[in-house]
């Protein structure tokens, strides 16, 4: 009876300390998630900014143009760039949860590019902040919203958020006339 009594205590030890050793391990768990809605039909403005820099891009019906640049249009594969690929990027490993480490991660306000997408109601419907990930140059770092963690992508995508107008428009194609031919009288033919 004695021996059933101290296996029973041992195996209750070895239960507790499994259950502290998993939750202290909890904080090292890999976090996936979307960034981006998933659906992107009620989206209607998308602001780019970094460095003092800022471009916005609007949607009015189903086209895309570019704030300020009345003399660009939107190239429509960067648009098929930003809702296919960019749109897809997932967060992943956590790196840090501290404020103060958002520098080295290029996500503070100076250093990171921030994302803002909004619908229709021109209400925010999500604030990601990207920087460049220094030791592996196929992902990126994310911080999204008020939140104060900072993850890594699984893939990069922050190329695809340029503040540059003539990144994401150009200038429209010359209008193509025909040549008038003019027969001896002067009528064309």
């Amino acid at each position: 009876m004695d021996n059933l009594k101290w296996l029973l205590i041992g195996v209750l030890v070895m239960l507790g300390i499994y259950l502290i050793v998993q939750s202290q391990q909890g904080g090292y768990d890999t976090q996936a998630g979307r960034i981006f809605p998933k659906e992107t039909a009620g989206i209607t403005k998308l602001v780019v900014e970094k460095g003092g820099e800022m471009l916005t891009l609007t949607k009015t019906d189903t086209t895309w143009s570019i704030v300020g640049h009345d003399t660009l249009v939107v190239k429509a594969d960067r648009i098929s760039a930003l809702f296919g690929q960019a749109f897809d990027v997932e967060r992943e490993t956590l790196m840090t949860q501290k404020t103060g480490n958002w520098g080295k991660y290029s996500v503070d306000d100076a250093t990171g590019t921030h994302v803002k997408i909004f619908d229709a109601a021109d209400v925010l419907v999500t604030h990601v902040v990207f920087g460049q990930s220094t030791s592996d140059w196929s992902r990126n770092y994310v911080r999204v919203g008020e939140g104060s963690g900072v993850f890594l992508t699984n893939t990069s995508v922050l190329n695809l958020f340029s503040t540059g107008a003539t990144y994401w428009g150009q200038k429209p194609p010359a209008p193509k006339f025909e040549p008038v031919v003019l027969d001896s009288v002067g009528v064309t033919q």
